[in-house]
């Protein structure tokens, strides 16, 4: 989780840092990845803001290539 943002309103549960990296992820709905870099310690959270569904431009499949093996 190297490129989360900073959130210090939610601060680790385990040691108590403000310093805590979140990413946010859709998984059946929307959850926040957290993680504390001063002990490591891991969690998940139902994330109630993200309502729309951002907008996914999918590439047109290219021609079939023959495999050789």
């Amino acid at each position: 989780m190297e490129n989360g943002s900073s959130l210090g309103a939610t601060p680790c549960s385990v040691c108590g840092s403000r310093e805590v990296r979140i990413d946010a992820v859709e998984q059946s709905g929307w959850l926040l990845l957290a993680e504390c870099p001063r002990c490591d310690h891991r969690w998940t959270q139902r994330f109630a803001g993200a309502t729309a569904r951002a907008a996914v431009k999918v590439a047109a499949p290219g021609p079939e290539v023959a495999n050789a093996a």
